[in-house]
């Protein structure tokens, strides 16, 4: 493609020509993106033509070998998102101004905090609703590293999560902790007959552990463990304990109903346990808007955490 001079404006249609483009990549190709767009192929082809023209590079290769992003087209595709997600911000943020909180506050939560019974999210969201009633609350599960992404981009506002790590980008306030136990079936051959094995025996056994970095990897490299089975939730986990071959660590609160039911045993031990830290994160840079400021605030003080 013939070389051009720089981008130096952006106008509405280019906006445009991003948007159908963000569609493309994000159906997979031209004809897959006649749905979403419902606009014809011939349409969209055209659009991304003038768009590449405007950037002066190919960002897709389409055709008969099929579809796929160039080097160029990924950071141009990268880059949109990150534009439309600031300027939603912006827009956010400047709605807030006028009279009482509106828009969208984009919360993200870690797996499995229903159950413990320090979490009082659902009283913040319901003083929240009482105090932002036109805001609408979207709220996403999600890992740590869509967690982080997600702040960092700024699709996410503000995020629930275990600490285990410090960022330079994001702010981040203790909020409330959780117990982990080391948990195994009764079928399990350490625990057969009702016996508590020792230490010695316990670290002979296959575990299971978290499949991304967290205080359970840590945990695990702490002891010179090797997980022999992983799991990206914690539904995985008690699966994977609950067929007898494994021990794994859960939290307190979560694996008290198994522990009821019968299909899980906690492990008595100083030293095969652990205690979480769950906490708020928000993105310095960009950085949250009037609304997701007054909620992280209204979420610290309801646990009772001095505000800065």
């Amino acid at each position: 493609m013939k070389a051009r001079a720089l981008l130096t404006s952006l106008a509405e249609a280019d906006l445009r020509l991003l948007r159908i483009f963000i569609a493309i990549a994000e159906s997979g190709g031209l004809a897959a993106a006649e749905l979403r767009l419902n606009i014809s192929r011939s349409v969209i082809s055209r659009h991304l033509k003038d768009l590449e023209t405007r950037l002066g590079v190919r960002l897709c290769e389409r055709g008969r070998s099929g579809f796929a992003l160039t080097e160029e087209g990924a950071t141009v595709l990268d880059a949109a998102r990150r534009l439309f997600s600031q300027i939603e911000g912006f827009r956010r943020e400047v709605t807030s101004l006028h009279g009482d909180p509106r828009g969208e506050l984009n919360l993200a939560v870690f797996d499995k905090f229903v159950t413990n019974p320090a979490c009082r999210l659902a009283e913040t969201i319901a003083a929240f609703g009482a105090e932002a009633p036109a805001v609408t609350l979207n709220m996403h599960v999600a890992g740590t590293i869509a967690i982080e992404k997600g702040l960092l981009e700024g699709d996410i506002q503000a995020a629930i999560h275990p600490f285990h790590r410090a960022s330079e980008s994001l702010l981040y306030w203790p909020l409330f902790g959780e117990q982990m136990w080391l948990y195994g079936a009764p079928e399990h051959p350490l625990l057969r007959d009702g016996r508590l094995p020792d230490e010695a025996a316990l670290r002979t056994a296959a575990f299971v552990g978290l499949g991304y970095h967290s205080r359970n990897m840590e945990h695990f490299w702490r002891l010179g463990l090797q997980p022999a089975a992983r799991a990206h939730e914690q539904e995985g986990s008690v699966v994977l304990i609950r067929s007898g071959r494994y021990l794994g660590f859960l939290p307190e609160h979560y694996a008290a109903s198994f522990e009821r039911a019968g299909t899980l045993r906690r492990i008595p031990s100083d030293t095969l346990q652990y205690h979480c830290e769950w906490g708020v994160s928000i993105a310095r840079t960009p950085p949250p808007g009037r609304v997701a400021r007054h909620f992280t605030a209204l979420l610290r003080e309801m646990h009772r955490q001095p505000l800065a």
